[in-house]
């Protein structure tokens, strides 16, 4: 009897053994799941953060402007932004600066660099008179400076109707059909581009080729 009842205390041990190891295993089966459950929302996470912050760096333009504005600088702006966007954030334009001659409504582009003229510089560089004093991008007679370089290349991205009549072969019907066309389809990305300009040809080109820049 002794051994018999020695061999049922034996098994209910090992069955009552076995339940409990089955338990633990369950939880810690669940509990497993779920760390992983969670990692890997940890990681989408962070994987959306950085495609959003991606996106946000893409979007935006980063432009310096001085002359006659009050807080003269380099800003950031989203992209696709206009010129009135940039003066106000510059704190707008000084009293003195040549406002009546600027095109506010001209599309900024990434690493470009504004010059607000004043009035009296606007008159000498429209006349003639003094120090030459580059005139600005989009329309005829801007008071923005910066379309000619540093090497006295003409910048075709920036330079109004007046500065790019100044190129040997340009004329003011071929000024109009460049500023129309970066106007519609952004700015050149090589001097090579103004050839798909209507009127300017490879001729043309070859020309000019050596009086211009981007």
């Amino acid at each position: 009897m002794k051994r018999i009842f020695f061999l049922l205390v034996l098994v209910m041990s090992l069955i009552l053994g076995g339940c409990a190891d089955s338990s633990y295993l369950e939880k810690n089966g669940t509990a497993s799941g779920s760390d992983q459950k969670s990692e890997s929302k940890s990681k989408g996470g962070e994987t959306a953060l950085k495609s959003v912050s991606k996106s946000e760096n893409s979007s935006k333009i980063y432009v310096q402007i001085d002359g006659a504005v009050k807080k003269p600088g380099v800003y950031a702006l989203p992209a696709d932004s206009r010129v009135f966007v940039l003066i106000e954030k510059a704190g707008g334009l000084r009293k003195d600066a040549a406002s009546s001659a600027l095109n506010q409504a001209e599309k900024l582009t990434d690493g470009q660099k504004l010059t607000i003229l004043t009035k009296s510089e606007y008159k000498k560089n429209q006349s003639g008179e003094g120090t030459a004093v580059n005139p600005g991008t989009a329309s005829s007679g801007s008071a923005v400076s910066g379309s000619e370089g540093s090497s006295g290349l003409i910048d075709i991205n920036r330079a109004d109707k007046n500065t790019l009549t100044t190129i040997s072969g340009i004329g003011p019907t071929r000024a109009d059909a460049i500023i129309e066309y970066r106007t519609k389809n952004g700015p050149f990305k090589n001097t090579k581009d103004i050839t798909n300009v209507s009127g300017i040809g490879d001729a043309t080109f070859q020309k000019i080729k050596d009086k211009i820049t981007v």
